[in-house]
């Protein structure tokens, strides 16, 4: 596996990633910060675990930690 995350990612991929970050980044609905930590965890060169999608997607809130 490590071999796996020593290669960068091919070009086709790359084009598809910048693609989807565009997309993503120009939805309203969706914050651009959360858009940039999905972007860093596709890029990663591995399949992504769920938890780790949510993570991105929806970090849990400072003011959640302190209760």
């Amino acid at each position: 596996m490590s071999k796996q995350q020593e290669e960068p990612l091919s070009p086709t991929v790359t084009k598809v990633l910048d693609a989807y970050l565009d997309a993503l980044k120009g939805d309203s609905d969706i914050d651009s910060e959360a858009a940039t930590r999905l972007d860093t965890l596709l890029r990663q060169g591995k399949a992504p675990k769920p938890a780790d999608i949510d993570a991105a997607l929806f970090p849990p809130e400072e003011d959640e930690g302190a209760s």
